[in-house]
Protein backbone atom coordinates (compact mmCIF):
# COMPACT_ATOMS: atom_id res chain seq x y z
CA UNK A 1 0.00 0.00 0.00
CA UNK A 2 1.15 3.51 -0.78
CA UNK A 3 2.41 5.12 2.48
CA UNK A 4 0.23 8.20 1.95
CA UNK A 5 -2.88 6.06 1.50
CA UNK A 6 -1.99 4.04 4.59
CA UNK A 7 -1.41 7.19 6.66
CA UNK A 8 -4.72 8.65 5.48
CA UNK A 9 -6.59 5.43 6.31
CA UNK A 10 -4.99 5.36 9.75
CA UNK A 11 -5.91 8.99 10.40
CA UNK A 12 -9.51 8.35 9.31
CA UNK A 13 -9.61 5.27 11.56
CA UNK A 14 -8.39 7.24 14.60
CA UNK A 15 -10.75 10.19 13.99
CA UNK A 16 -13.65 7.79 13.56
CA UNK A 17 -12.72 5.87 16.71
CA UNK A 18 -12.56 9.03 18.82
CA UNK A 19 -15.86 10.33 17.44
CA UNK A 20 -17.55 6.96 17.86
CA UNK A 21 -16.64 6.73 21.53
CA UNK A 22 -17.55 10.38 22.13
CA UNK A 23 -21.00 9.62 20.71
CA UNK A 24 -21.41 6.42 22.74
CA UNK A 25 -20.36 8.08 25.99
CA UNK A 26 -22.65 11.05 25.47
CA UNK A 27 -25.70 9.17 24.26
CA UNK A 28 -25.77 6.97 27.35
CA UNK A 29 -25.62 10.12 29.48
CA UNK A 30 -28.71 11.29 27.58
CA UNK A 31 -30.35 7.93 28.35
CA UNK A 32 -29.61 8.50 32.05
CA UNK A 33 -31.11 11.99 31.94
CA UNK A 34 -34.14 10.57 30.12
CA UNK A 35 -34.65 7.92 32.81
CA UNK A 36 -34.37 10.55 35.56
CA UNK A 37 -36.67 12.97 33.71
CA UNK A 38 -39.33 10.26 33.37
CA UNK A 39 -39.66 10.31 37.16
CA UNK A 40 -40.32 14.05 37.29
CA UNK A 41 -43.77 15.64 37.56
CA UNK A 42 -45.79 15.58 34.37
CA UNK A 43 -45.24 19.24 33.51
CA UNK A 44 -41.46 18.75 33.62
CA UNK A 45 -41.63 15.44 31.73
CA UNK A 46 -43.55 17.09 28.90
CA UNK A 47 -40.68 19.55 28.41
CA UNK A 48 -37.62 17.40 29.16
CA UNK A 49 -38.37 14.10 27.43
CA UNK A 50 -39.00 15.44 23.89
CA UNK A 51 -35.85 17.57 24.09
CA UNK A 52 -33.70 14.66 25.29
CA UNK A 53 -35.15 12.39 22.59
CA UNK A 54 -34.39 15.00 19.93
CA UNK A 55 -30.80 15.38 21.16
CA UNK A 56 -30.28 11.60 21.28
CA UNK A 57 -31.70 11.17 17.78
CA UNK A 58 -29.43 13.81 16.27
CA UNK A 59 -26.37 12.50 18.10
CA UNK A 60 -27.10 8.94 16.96
CA UNK A 61 -27.78 9.73 13.31
CA UNK A 62 -25.27 12.53 12.69
CA UNK A 63 -22.26 11.53 14.83
CA UNK A 64 -22.30 8.11 16.51
CA UNK A 65 -23.38 5.80 13.69
CA UNK A 66 -21.45 7.61 10.90
CA UNK A 67 -18.35 7.54 13.13
CA UNK A 68 -18.68 3.76 13.47
CA UNK A 69 -18.65 3.38 9.68
CA UNK A 70 -15.70 5.78 9.43
CA UNK A 71 -13.78 3.69 11.96
CA UNK A 72 -14.40 0.49 10.05
CA UNK A 73 -13.70 2.14 6.71
CA UNK A 74 -10.24 3.25 7.80
CA UNK A 75 -9.48 -0.04 9.54
CA UNK A 76 -10.59 -2.23 6.66
CA UNK A 77 -8.56 -0.12 4.22
CA UNK A 78 -5.43 -0.72 6.30
CA UNK A 79 -6.01 -4.47 6.60
CA UNK A 80 -6.96 -5.01 2.95
CA UNK A 81 -4.12 -2.78 1.79
CA UNK A 82 -1.48 -5.11 3.09
CA UNK A 83 -1.22 -4.36 6.80
CA UNK A 84 0.54 -7.42 8.27
CA UNK A 85 -2.04 -9.59 9.99
CA UNK A 86 -0.70 -10.43 13.44
CA UNK A 87 -2.22 -12.60 16.15
CA UNK A 88 -3.06 -9.58 18.32
CA UNK A 89 -5.57 -8.47 15.69
CA UNK A 90 -7.80 -11.41 16.69
CA UNK A 91 -8.18 -9.77 20.10
CA UNK A 92 -8.84 -6.37 18.59
CA UNK A 93 -11.55 -7.86 16.37
CA UNK A 94 -13.11 -9.51 19.42
CA UNK A 95 -13.25 -6.17 21.28
CA UNK A 96 -14.67 -4.50 18.17
CA UNK A 97 -17.37 -7.17 17.86
CA UNK A 98 -18.35 -6.53 21.48
CA UNK A 99 -18.30 -2.78 20.80
CA UNK A 100 -20.64 -3.20 17.84
CA UNK A 101 -22.98 -5.24 20.08
CA UNK A 102 -22.85 -2.39 22.61
CA UNK A 103 -23.58 0.11 19.83
CA UNK A 104 -26.61 -1.89 18.68
CA UNK A 105 -27.84 -2.13 22.28
CA UNK A 106 -27.64 1.66 22.52
CA UNK A 107 -29.77 1.88 19.37
CA UNK A 108 -32.31 -0.46 20.98
CA UNK A 109 -32.38 1.65 24.16
CA UNK A 110 -32.90 4.84 22.15
CA UNK A 111 -35.88 3.36 20.31
CA UNK A 112 -37.43 2.04 23.52
CA UNK A 113 -37.05 5.40 25.25
CA UNK A 114 -38.52 7.12 22.21
CA UNK A 115 -41.57 4.85 22.54
CA UNK A 116 -41.60 5.53 26.32
CA UNK A 117 -41.40 1.77 26.95
CA UNK A 118 -37.98 1.58 28.58
CA UNK A 119 -37.72 0.62 32.25
CA UNK A 120 -34.00 0.66 33.09
CA UNK A 121 -33.17 2.89 36.04
CA UNK A 122 -30.56 5.63 35.83
CA UNK A 123 -28.27 3.59 38.09
CA UNK A 124 -28.48 0.57 35.80
CA UNK A 125 -27.68 2.81 32.83
CA UNK A 126 -24.65 4.20 34.67
CA UNK A 127 -23.32 0.66 35.06
CA UNK A 128 -24.07 -0.02 31.39
CA UNK A 129 -22.12 3.13 30.48
CA UNK A 130 -18.95 1.67 31.97
CA UNK A 131 -18.91 -1.21 29.47
CA UNK A 132 -17.84 1.27 26.78
CA UNK A 133 -14.99 2.46 29.01
CA UNK A 134 -13.80 -1.11 29.51
CA UNK A 135 -13.90 -1.81 25.77
CA UNK A 136 -12.10 1.42 24.96
CA UNK A 137 -9.25 0.54 27.34
CA UNK A 138 -9.02 -3.00 25.94
CA UNK A 139 -8.93 -1.79 22.32
CA UNK A 140 -6.36 0.95 22.93
CA UNK A 141 -4.00 -1.24 24.95
CA UNK A 142 -4.25 -4.06 22.40
CA UNK A 143 -3.53 -1.69 19.50
CA UNK A 144 -0.65 0.07 21.25
CA UNK A 145 1.20 -2.92 22.69
CA UNK A 146 0.33 -5.26 19.77
CA UNK A 147 0.62 -8.31 21.98
CA UNK A 148 -1.38 -11.48 21.51
CA UNK A 149 -2.84 -11.49 25.02
CA UNK A 150 -4.00 -14.73 26.52
CA UNK A 151 -7.69 -15.01 27.34
CA UNK A 152 -6.88 -15.21 31.05
CA UNK A 153 -4.95 -11.91 31.09
CA UNK A 154 -7.48 -10.15 28.91
CA UNK A 155 -10.50 -11.25 30.93
CA UNK A 156 -8.76 -10.67 34.27
CA UNK A 157 -7.77 -7.15 33.25
CA UNK A 158 -11.28 -6.27 32.12
CA UNK A 159 -12.81 -7.76 35.27
CA UNK A 160 -10.40 -5.77 37.42
CA UNK A 161 -11.26 -2.57 35.58
CA UNK A 162 -14.96 -3.39 35.78
CA UNK A 163 -14.81 -3.98 39.54
CA UNK A 164 -12.93 -0.70 40.01
CA UNK A 165 -15.56 1.16 38.01
CA UNK A 166 -18.39 -0.53 39.92
CA UNK A 167 -16.80 0.49 43.23
CA UNK A 168 -16.47 4.06 41.97
CA UNK A 169 -20.12 4.10 40.88
CA UNK A 170 -21.35 2.82 44.25
CA UNK A 171 -19.28 5.42 46.07
CA UNK A 172 -20.62 8.15 43.78
CA UNK A 173 -24.22 6.97 44.30
CA UNK A 174 -23.83 7.01 48.09
CA UNK A 175 -22.34 10.50 47.89
CA UNK A 176 -25.27 11.68 45.75
CA UNK A 177 -27.85 10.15 48.09
CA UNK A 178 -26.19 11.79 51.09
CA UNK A 179 -26.09 15.15 49.30
CA UNK A 180 -29.75 14.83 48.26
CA UNK A 181 -30.89 13.92 51.76
CA UNK A 182 -29.00 16.82 53.33
CA UNK A 183 -30.39 19.23 50.72
CA UNK A 184 -33.98 18.12 51.38
CA UNK A 185 -33.67 18.19 55.19
CA UNK A 186 -35.41 21.14 56.86
CA UNK A 187 -33.06 23.81 58.20
CA UNK A 188 -32.46 23.74 61.97
CA UNK A 189 -34.61 26.07 63.98
CA UNK A 190 -32.86 29.30 64.91
CA UNK A 191 -32.35 30.27 68.53
CA UNK A 192 -34.78 33.17 68.16
CA UNK A 193 -37.53 30.78 67.03
CA UNK A 194 -37.00 28.28 69.86
CA UNK A 195 -36.70 30.87 72.66
CA UNK A 196 -39.90 30.98 74.74
CA UNK A 197 -41.77 34.27 74.93
CA UNK A 198 -40.85 36.39 77.90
Amino acid sequence: MDPAVYATAKAVHIVGFISWFAGLFYIVRLFIYHAEASERPEAERDVLLPQLELMAGRLWKIITTPAMFLTFGGGITMVVGGWPFASWLHWKFLWLALLVAYHLTCGFIRKRQLAREFDWTSNRLRVFNEIATMLMVAIVFTAVFKVAMTAAYGVAGLLGLGLSLMFGLRTYRKFRERADSSASAPPPASSSQTRPNA
